[in-house]
């Protein structure tokens, strides 16, 4: 398993540190990975870290602005 499944599979288990571990993990491997910016920043968002959460979504959405699930997410915050 790679960096964004662990921390999919801790996000599932309500893991959050674990889970935010990896996906900045497979970040710091690929700076353009949309997906663990997506994940990390629902992490975020779950811990009540609005302001890196928004962050991550942004950055989704510089590298993917076809991602609407990232633009709703920071609608909804």
């Amino acid at each position: 398993m790679n960096n964004l499944e662990i921390g999919l599979k801790y996000l599932s288990e309500d893991n959050f540190e674990k889970a935010e571990y990896h996906f900045t993990q497979s970040i710091a491997e690929d700076r353009l990975n949309a997906e663990a910016f997506y994940n990390r920043g629902r992490v975020y968002r779950l811990k009540g870290n609005y302001i890196a959460a928004i962050n991550d979504f942004e950055k989704v959405l510089e590298i993917n602005p076809d991602r609407k699930d990232a633009a709703v997410a920071i609608d909804m915050m």
